[in-house]
């Protein structure tokens, strides 16, 4: 699907948002600046968060409450920073895997991992503000 602008990218995971039932895992995978915390963000206003969504890049992780349904939590998570597959081990995201909660991937890409994922996001810029942006 294309995107003109971060609004059509955000809707985009609005629609996502409306098929998830909490328990799932997404995983994110877009160069720099293609958007993906642009559409977390649009993600957790839909299933219910009030929270200022913000990349991770720093925090590692970080926790959104949620009103959707049975989902209470986002998880949002990016490994950008990450070198191995025990840096997420030790992040415990298996811990936060549980009905109640969404969690988000940015970066999944960035180590050899097995992830678990109920879907992927690609994002790719399209030139300017445009966006690619492939649900698998």
């Amino acid at each position: 699907m294309m995107t003109r602008n971060a609004d059509e990218t955000k809707k985009i995971a609005v629609d996502l948002a409306s098929t998830l039932h909490g328990g799932e895992v997404v995983l994110l995978v877009g160069d720099l600046g293609a958007g993906k915390t642009t559409f977390v963000q649009g993600l957790a206003a839909a299933l219910g968060s009030t929270s200022r969504v913000k990349s991770p890049t720093f925090a590692v992780m970080n926790e959104y409450t949620a009103t959707f349904g049975a989902i209470r939590r986002i998880v949002h998570a990016d490994l950008y920073r990450f070198s191995s597959a025990d840096d997420v081990r030790a992040l415990a995201l298996d811990d936060e895997h549980r009905p109640d909660t969404v969690i988000v991937i940015e970066w999944p890409n960035a180590i050899a991992y097995d992830f678990r994922a109920d879907h992927t996001v690609i994002i790719d810029h399209a030139g300017g503000d445009s966006r690619e942006v492939t649900i698998q």
